[in-house]
């Protein structure tokens, strides 16, 4: 991207190529895996032509190359191999050479700078391979060192420049899916594509998530099963030394057990144990890696390379067996072929369906040019407000707008320069998620993004022909129409009124209705006569509360059970709404609402609302609600919620139709 914009600052249009310049350098990528990859090859001494055969097939077969398409940072397939190459050419060099660790320690924060999983995936192989050689080695002298400090010294600087250069202080330090987005069996050893992934598909389900996905080919699943059976016949052999002796190249000795190190870390070890997921508290910022199944690329590759290396000792130990040599090895690499053409092809056909880039960078398509008929430029505004709202990646919030809006809303800004505001990017600050999602919330909050704009110029409202919600229907209600078309609606959203809330009102209508309503309770004052339940859990022992002191607190991964009792008005089988606000920055997710009715024991009715689309945001906290209406019987009522670092205030539960009035801090 800074390149890009450094080429446009000196009159290079690559701002409008950016498409191209992307997919080019993705292809690039997986084009330069091969050349990389031979030179492995050649380093664990196989020939030259058997090298470029199977330097292409590992290359073909590479798991990101699903990627092109979508997560296209993480599908340079160039990396990966690059960071082994570096790793091999340290161990050959001397002791007293830096030249391939400086190389190795450059090449990862240029590509963290471009995905930091690579650069993780990097310096954590490297690490794996220093605890082998300590292991395989009696004496290690000083590599392993040199070895441990290249590792973690592109750690440490790219950590220190985040903390230097991050403006965001309040980014979600646990985001969703550690021990979900990990490697499995099926997605290491099984095709995810093909007739014989149609076949076994009878027999084994498919991994959960494509994260579990880096299948290493037929090829090289027989020969990892080989192995296997020959290391364990070497144990029941008890030819201990012949164990302790291995005959394969550098490379292979300490890169495969490396990599099968790394390999365990992708499928989640020690965190998917038993007893191993109350380690996730203690490591700190690793859990922003949360793709670990990512973690598999080294074994893939590993054990590609490994593959030809075992596939071309056959053609040795066959040696007198021709008729073996020449219908075995090449079936084998026909079957490798086949597999790396599949998927290869699966992508191209894929990726062929993706059009309409010129068209999206083109200025003169879309509603730009038909703004003229509405007597107003583009200038006259500050920002897009696309509807429905787009609210993804802080893991606090599931708000997932339109693909219609979106398109237009972004092809708008891209022709016009405004800023859109939303959010669709990994662990945004959560201050800034709030504010714009406080857009949505009720008249009676004030909208604290506002007090931030530059400007009085109002928005340009956009939305498509999406169904809106009530908070979102009120905001085109707030707006006047500019512009109809085929695509989507443009309305002038001004600012001031964004910014009219209903305090005064409500405040008025306070001060008329209270002398009129009888006192109960704890200072309640209700619009009707029918049961109210307020909880301000203000004797709780956490102080943190939202309007007053005190509020309910949960550190633990539970369900808070908030209220479990009759219902306040028995025999009353209308609607009720149940209610509470959650502080959305605390350390995890924002959870959900369950409300349970029972009758005679008996569960009845089983309500949830999920928290991460809620709108009703005042500062830090978030109001979760849900309406039921009493079931005939009912005559107890459970409230409980779902989450973790759980911190909750003010749980009213009230008739639908009742006001409630309650004074705070009195």
């Amino acid at each position: 991207a800074l390149v890009i914009n450094w080429l446009q600052q000196a009159g290079i249009p690559a701002a409008r190529n950016t498409v191209a310049i992307t997919n080019l350098l993705a292809l690039a990528g997986l084009a330069a895996a091969p050349i990389i990859l031979y030179a492995i090859l050649r380093r664990v001494n196989l020939p030259v032509i058997y090298s470029v055969i199977t330097a292409l097939l590992i290359g073909f077969l590479s798991p990101q190359v699903d990627r092109l398409g979508g997560h296209m940072s993480l599908s340079y397939a160039c990396f990966v191999p690059w960071i082994w190459y570096c790793i091999i050419r340290m161990q050959a060099a001397p002791a007293t050479q830096w030249r391939w660790h400086i190389i190795f320690m450059v090449s990862a924060l240029l590509q963290g700078l471009t995905m930091l999983y690579f650069l993780a995936c990097g310096c954590f192989f490297l690490l794996a391979h220093v605890l082998v050689i300590l292991v395989q080695q009696r004496r290690p002298f000083v590599m392993p060192w040199r070895l441990l400090v290249t590792a973690l010294l592109p750690l440490l600087l790219f950590r220190g420049w985040i903390a230097l250069t991050d403006v965001a202080t309040d980014r979600p330090p646990n985001p969703y899916g550690l021990l979900v987005y990990v490697s499995s069996f099926t997605g290491m050893f099984t095709p995810t594509i093909g007739p014989l992934a149609e076949i076994l598909r009878r027999f084994t389900e498919p991994p959960v998530t494509p994260e579990a996905w880096s299948y290493v080919g037929l090829v090289a699943v027989i020969c990892l099963i080989a192995t296997i059976f020959r290391l364990v016949m070497l144990v029941v052999q008890r030819r201990w030394a012949r164990l302790r002796r291995s005959t394969l190249p550098q490379a292979l000795r300490t890169g495969l057990p490396a990599a099968t190190l790394i390999l365990l870390l992708a499928m989640g070890f020690p965190l998917t144990l038993p007893g191993g997921e109350g380690l996730v508290d203690y490591i700190g910022p690793l859990k922003q890696l949360r793709a670990l199944g990512r973690f598999a690329w080294p074994f893939y590759y590993v054990v590609g390379v490994y593959a030809a290396y075992c596939v071309y000792l056959l053609v040795r130990v066959w040696r007198p067996w021709p008729v073996l040599r020449w219908t075995v090895v090449p079936v084998l690499l026909v079957i490798w072929a086949a597999e790396a053409w599949l998927n290869v092809a699966t992508k191209v056909e894929s990726v062929s369906q993706g059009y309409g880039a010129a068209a999206f960078f083109d200025p003169t398509t879309g509603v730009l040019p038909q703004m003229t008929w509405t007597k107003h430029n583009l200038s006259d505004f500050q920002a897009i407000l696309a509807l429905p709202l787009l609210n993804l990646g802080s893991d606090k919030f599931g708000l997932s707008g339109s693909p219609a809006s979106t398109y237009q809303a972004e092809k708008l800004a891209l022709a016009s320069g405004l800023p859109m505001v939303g959010s669709y990017v990994s662990r945004p600050s959560v201050g800034q998620v709030l504010q714009h999602v406080q857009l949505l919330s009720s008249e009676l909050i004030p909208k604290d993004l506002l007090k931030q704009l530059p400007s009085a110029k109002p928005f340009l409202l956009l939305t498509g022909p999406d169904v809106l919600g009530p908070a979102e229907q009120r905001l085109v209600a707030l707006a006047h129409p500019l512009l109809t078309t085929p695509e989507c609606t443009l309305y002038e959203l001004p600012v001031a009124a964004l910014a009219a809330t209903t305090l005064q009102q409500e405040r008025a209508l306070a001060a008329a209705r209270l002398p009129t309503l009888p006192l109960r309770a704890n200072g309640l004052r209700c619009t009707t006569s029918k049961g109210v339940l307020v909880e301000s859990f203000a004797s709780s022992p956490d102080r943190r509360g939202r309007l007053d002191a005190g509020a309910y607190y949960e550190p633990a991964s539970t369900f808070s059970k908030l209220y479990d009792g009759p219902l306040p008005t028995p025999a009353d089988t209308g609607r009720y709404e149940i209610s509470v606000w959650i502080n959305a920055h605390m350390n995890y997710s924002l959870g959900n609402l369950q409300v349970v009715q029972l009758a005679a024991g008996q569960q009845v009715d089983h309500q949830v609302v999920d928290g991460h689309i809620a709108t009703e945001v005042d500062g830090d906290w978030l109001r979760v609600a849900v309406t039921i209406r009493v079931r005939p019987g009912t005559d107890r009522l459970q409230v409980v919620y779902d989450n973790q670092d759980l911190l909750l205030d003010d749980l009213i539960i009230r008739p639908l139709d009742t006001d409630v009035y309650y004074y705070v801090g009195k």
